[in-house]
């Protein structure tokens, strides 16, 4: 790893040439990352040890973020500096993001008490959902997943040999026979059945006892996301999808929240009906029920709060309703339908 070699001090600045398109992009990155400096770390070992004195450090330990706390349940990731952390205390690390001043590395560290202050704790990932600023959970969700990908892949599925991990962390190489590995994480469908001012929602029996989600699935290998749409909505509730009617609206990365579950990338989609169909519930769902338009509002409202007390929304079937947080896929699903259709 990076931190186990020997520290040299930053070399010059690479020179970047900046046109106006490229600011536009970085923009709208969702933290301030220059994406092509990014790429050219990830492959260049010594590029990496020159950023070094200079990079901030994102620390994990046990599977939780270093944070200081803002006051009225806020958090920020407490970062620490090159000379804040001590190499043998390192177990894995990663690039994260860089730019032409700096890069943020993460670390998972033995023994956190050495370089914690008291106005620092640290926080489970499910917490920090609520807690930190999305752009700082952008940063952390990323880490923990590669953190946990270099925990998880030790030796070469091929020869069995010792993989060897390149200094950025995203990409190793095994000993014997070469094959090169890199992170990756499974595509899901999730999806907003819609029929005129009506949406169809499901209660996994995980849920908390009036929470109702959008319906989500894997994509089978060989499936496109429509495929998965259609295959997904009909295995859980027994409704049948027209092709032509699914619309893919976006995606957001999901997941490494629970130890032995992979990250995915969560495709939204909205699927249309013309006739209302009963939900017939499989054994993943225990209750499927179509909601109208206003009631979801109302529901969505209620989930801006972020209180569990004083999220619960009366529907006009008079049963309670609680959609999923703002940050959520389906929360954003349901917005868009909301306030766009």
């Amino acid at each position: 790893m990076f931190l186990l070699s020997c520290h040299r001090q930053r070399l010059m600045q690479p020179v970047l040439t900046v046109c106006i398109s490229h600011k536009r992009i970085l923009s709208s990155l969702p933290f301030k990352s220059d994406p092509w400096l990014l790429e050219k770390m990830k492959n260049n070992s010594v590029l990496c040890q020159q950023y070094l004195s200079s990079s901030k450090f994102l620390v994990i330990h046990n599977r939780k973020y270093l944070v200081k706390s803002l006051g009225q349940s806020k958090t920020q990731i407490s970062y620490k500096c090159f000379d804040d952390i001590k190499k043998d205390n390192i177990i894995h690390s990663v690039l994260l993001s860089a730019s032409e001043d700096s890069a943020i590395f993460g670390v998972s560290v033995e023994n956190v008490n050495d370089i914690m202050d008291s106005n620092e704790s640290l926080i489970e990932p499910r917490p920090a959902l609520f807690s930190l600023s999305q752009d700082q959970l952008n940063l952390a969700t990323m880490c923990l997943n590669l953190l946990q990908w270099q925990l998880d892949n030790k030796y070469c599925s091929k020869c069995c040999s010792k993989l060897e991990y390149h200094a950025s962390g995203r990409s190793c190489k095994c000993i014997k026979c070469s094959l090169t590995y890199f992170p990756r994480y499974n595509p899901v469908v999730i999806m907003l059945v819609i029929c005129g001012n009506y949406c169809l929602l499901g209660h996994n029996r995980n849920f908390p006892s009036h929470m109702f989600s959008a319906l989500a699935g894997f994509i089978d290998v060989g499936e496109t996301i429509e495929e998965a749409v259609i295959r997904e909505v009909y295995e859980e509730v027994g409704i049948i999808i027209d092709l032509a009617s699914v619309k893919y609206v976006k995606s957001d990365f999901w997941g490494g929240f629970r130890r032995n579950y992979s990250p995915e990338l969560m495709l939204g989609c909205i699927a249309y009906i013309k006739n209302i169909q009963d939900p017939i519930c499989s054994d993943e769902i225990s209750d499927a029920k179509w909601f109208h338009k206003k009631d979801i509002s109302h529901a969505l409202m209620n989930a801006q709060s972020m209180k569990k007390d004083h999220n619960l929304h009366l529907s006009q079937d008079g049963s309670y309703l609680q959609v999923p947080p703002p940050f959520a896929t389906a929360h954003q699903l349901m917005s868009s339908w909301c306030l766009h259709s």
